[in-house]
């Protein structure tokens, strides 16, 4: 099982400036690459010439052409080489999907590849091999550059810089996981992403089982076999962010993205943003970061609970679809939304820990009675947060029920194996939610849906 270690690092600016020159290496190599492919396109229409097309469309093609451009930009050998290989190997599986989306039917619609810009995009640096091009001793990261010339000797020599890890590596780390090393930047912030090959536990049977209903009012409100429902509540520092980004964002689009005209020395003129845009924008990309940070943090803590106390953890199959919303406002609800990502994050720390991850059929769980199964016959409208049974007189709580009705379905239609399985009905016996303060979950017994019960 491969998984990515992301590592903070500490670098001082002699440093952070070669980290940001490689990049900018790499990222004009990609851009010639892709020149030199669109060229090899309109020639293989054309002539439909076998050469252009072994270039173009196999593998190690444009890889092959790195040695012969080293040759004719020597400023390229300043780069290691593996990280100008896979900024080669970028272009040639960007330009494979592209192909591929085209001959298979119903497949994703996938455009050939652009230029990229380095301003807006940091090219990452790769090194593909295991310790090949960087070491790293105790929290010390030594990356290999390319070669330099060496002003005492005359000679070329091979150029390094040395990073440092913020915090230590995890206990479980050793340095026969890793497989290969990328060096990425968020803002002004480096990282060490180490990809590590870990061994997949083997899946232990279920004992204790929740059965999540996810919906946009709360994360999700699940129901386990213990008799425990806990309601998970969206991150509140997210909303305060939403709005320091719009604002931010506001702001900057009311300045001129191009402001400044310069004439370069071949007689070609770019226009440039104002200093007041750029600063702006680079407030609004640390925005960005810290919430993207800080929604990495809320996923991994609230899954990481949840695993710790229950062996199985079933989702929803929620699907937002009519209501009497408009497409747009559904589509800004999704993307807003963390439920596709909370999924994911189980699915990954399932298969990490051995544990059960799955989901439930949702149609038709809200409303049905959990007590006596009756359907109420036109639905329950999104706002209506409780209600009574008109067949039993049983008063529920919306995602309480729904949870409980995805339970049975998860016992009884999966079979799943469970040693802690409630006998006869479901009864809920607690309730509690769970809120995340940004250093932990704060838990709130007998809280459903913002009050206490």
């Amino acid at each position: 099982m491969r998984s990515a270690l992301k590592m903070l690092l500490e670098v001082d600016e002699h440093t952070a400036a070669v980290l940001d020159g490689q990049s900018r290496i790499a990222n004009w190599l990609y851009n010639h690459l892709l020149e030199e492919a669109n060229t090899l396109r309109e020639k293989f229409r054309s002539t439909q010439d076998p050469e252009a097309a072994r270039v173009l469309y196999t593998k190690r093609g444009l890889r092959d052409r790195v040695p012969a451009l080293k040759q004719e930009y020597p400023f390229l050998r300043t780069v290691y080489s593996s990280v100008l290989k896979n900024a080669a190997l970028r272009l040639s599986g960007a330009i494979r999907k592209y192909q591929k989306a085209r001959r298979e039917k119903g497949a994703k619609k996938v455009g050939w590849p652009k230029f990229r810009s380095w301003r807006r995009e940091w090219f990452s640096l790769q090194y593909d091999e295991p310790w090949k091009g960087f070491g790293l001793e105790g929290r010390t990261l030594r990356l290999s550059l390319g070669k330099v010339l060496d002003e005492k000797t005359g000679k070329e020599k091979q150029a390094q810089v040395t990073a440092h890890l913020a915090e230590p590596l995890p206990d479980w780390f050793e340095p026969g996981m890793v497989r290969q090393l990328r060096i990425v930047k968020e803002g002004r912030l480096f990282y060490a992403v180490f990809t590590v090959e870990r061994p997949v536990p083997a899946r232990r049977p279920a004992g204790r089982v929740i059965a999540i209903d996810p919906n946009h009012k709360n994360l999700g409100y699940g129901v386990g076999t213990d008799g425990v429902a806990t309601e998970i509540r969206n991150p509140w520092f997210l909303k305060i962010l939403d709005r320091r980004i719009d604002e931010v964002k506001s702001l900057r689009d009311r300045c001129k993205r191009k402001s400044v005209r310069v004439v370069r020395e071949d007689g070609s003129e770019v226009w440039l943003p104002s200093r007041r845009w750029k600063k702006l924008n680079e407030r609004l990309e640390e925005l960005w970061r810290v919430r993207r940070e800080q929604t990495k943090v809320y996923l991994w803590t609230m899954v990481n609970r949840l695993y710790r106390e229950y062996d199985a953890v079933f989702v929803g199959d929620y699907t937002p679809r009519g209501g009497e919303i408009s497409r747009g406002m559904r589509r800004a609800m999704n993307n807003q939304s963390l439920i596709g990502r909370f999924k994911g994050t189980l699915a990954w720390v399932a298969t990490r820990s051995g544990k059960v991850y799955g989901e439930w059929d949702e149609d038709g769980s809200t409303r049905t009675c959990c007590q006596c199964h009756y359907k109420v016959p036109v639905g329950i409208p999104p706002e209506v947060r409780e209600w009574t049974c008109p067949e039993c007189g049983t008063h529920h709580i919306r995602d309480e029920n729904s949870s409980i009705n995805g339970l049975e379905q998860v016992l009884k239609t999966l079979e799943v194996p469970c040693s802690g399985r409630l006998g006869g009905q479901i009864a809920v016996k607690t309730r509690r939610a769970w809120r995340f303060d940004g250093l932990g979950i704060q838990e709130i017994p007998g809280a459903v849906g913002g009050r206490v019960s």
